[in-house]
């Protein structure tokens, strides 16, 4: 058991797996993500397109592999914080008045013309130290940051908690899209690479959608006017572009749009009128026996619309097909019968299409990275210092130490002691 632990916290395998994470995030980046099995064949070849598949690059983030390697990752972290936490609290619990005067680190030494009580007066009230008596002489200590021992593990920490947020987004999170009739509503989402639909517990209905132009004609901006209704409570949202709704945990995204266009027919049988409403995969019954279906549409301009229709005898099984131009009546004769149809206007219904995404790791992630710059700025500029000076009384003086220890910068540490000497001796000089 203690050969898998150590295996498991071992420097080398957090190498190992960083490297390996990192390689696949970019082929995750590089590699469009989420995509329909057949774009990989097509873009990238029958055999990369296979292999990309098979290893799962076409949804890195989501795949077996990148979760299990998350995971040992976490694990390796937690056990390399667990083994070295001990020598920090240790480092961050000892006392300096313990240390050896004879072996202090980063050390230098001096004689002065004053006595021990002077220097010692001049040493805590101007440069801030405190005493110990010893033995032979005084320890003055003057300590820095002690608690950067263990800053180290606010980063740990921080660590944890981004790759615990990446985990369970993978693994409880999800990203489909819902689409919305007006006038309809909807708690229906499609997840992506048909990995089914799931149902939310409140609806969104799609009360208008709309588009805004820039005075050229192109598009400046789509917008959904939705209501969320779950059970009694009910609010309205204008969901835009790079404005989503956020509701539960979930966000909706605007991310695209389709029309569905009615087309409006007047049909004239002999002395009977008729007013009727043809849309794609909706066809019209006439007289209980003809079938009006629409197969083709062209609605470039409001006052030229071009459609194809198809006129289906089901008693007998004749058909035919014919174009109706806008304001131009069309005369067809089916099975004997004579029409006359008349196409008179348009309208177009929407539907706004949202992109859904749930991630409940999201938070976790948030403060994580809000830690680690916490962290990093503890480690980087609240480096533990500590400084000695050890006072031992001599013939006609004082003997001085002078020490400092500390986890980094030991050459600027080496010229703060030097400073820290020169001071004392012009003190007394």
């Amino acid at each position: 058991m203690k050969k898998i632990i150590s295996i498991l916290g071992s420097p080398r395998l957090a190498i190992l797996l960083f490297f390996i994470l990192a390689v696949f995030s970019i082929f995750g980046t590089i590699i469009p993500q989420g995509m329909e099995l057949s774009y990989y064949v097509e873009h990238f070849g029958k055999s990369l397109g296979n292999l990309i598949i098979t290893l799962k690059l076409d949804d890195v983030y989501h795949s077996w592999w990148y979760v299990g390697a998350l995971f040992l990752f976490l694990l390796n972290l937690i056990i390399c914080s667990i083994e070295r936490f001990p020598l920090s609290w240790k480092l961050f619990k000892k006392d300096p008045f313990e240390a050896d005067p004879e072996k202090l680190p980063t050390r230098f030494s001096f004689k002065i013309k004053a006595s021990l009580e002077q220097v010692e007066k001049f040493v805590k009230d101007n440069l801030g130290f405190v005493s110990k008596r010893r033995k032979n002489g005084v320890l003055l200590v003057k300590d820095k940051n002690r608690w950067g021992y263990l800053s180290v593990y606010v980063v740990h920490v921080s660590l944890v908690l981004i790759i615990l947020g990446a985990l369970i987004g993978a693994l409880k999170g999800f990203r489909g899209d819902m689409w919305l009739i007006e006038g309809t509503k909807s708690n229906q989402v499609t997840l992506y690479r048909h990995k089914g639909n799931i149902n939310l517990n409140f609806y969104l209905k799609l009360n208008k959608f709309k588009m805004e132009f820039y005075p050229n004609g192109m598009v400046k901006e789509y917008i959904s006017n939705v209501t969320v209704i779950d059970g009694k409570h009910k609010f309205v949202k204008l969901i835009r572009v790079n404005h989503p709704l956020k509701y539960k945990g979930i966000s909706f995204y605007q991310a695209s749009y389709q029309e569905l266009p009615s087309f409006e027919i007047r049909v004239k049988t002999g002395k009977k009128t008729e007013e009727i409403s043809v849309a794609p995969m909706n066809p019209v019954v006439l007289d209980n026996r003809y079938l009006v279906i629409l197969e083709a549409y062209s609605a470039h301009h409001p006052q030229f619309l071009v459609i194809k229709l198809n006129l289906v005898d089901q008693d007998t099984g004749n058909s035919k097909e014919f174009f109706l131009i806008s304001n131009e009546p069309k005369d067809v004769t089916l099975s004997g019968k004579d029409f006359k149809f008349s196409l008179t206007g348009m309208k177009v219904t929407y539907i706004s299409i949202l992109q859904v995404k749930k991630d409940p790791g999201l938070i976790f992630v948030f403060v994580g990275f809000g830690m680690m710059i916490f962290g990093l700025l503890l480690v980087y500029f609240f480096e533990p210092k500590t400084f000695w000076i050890y006072l031992e009384p001599e013939a006609n003086g004082t003997k001085v130490i002078v020490g400092a220890a500390a986890k980094r910068e030991r050459d600027l540490l080496r010229l703060k002691v030097e400073e820290i000497a020169e001071k004392i001796e012009k003190a007394f000089s």
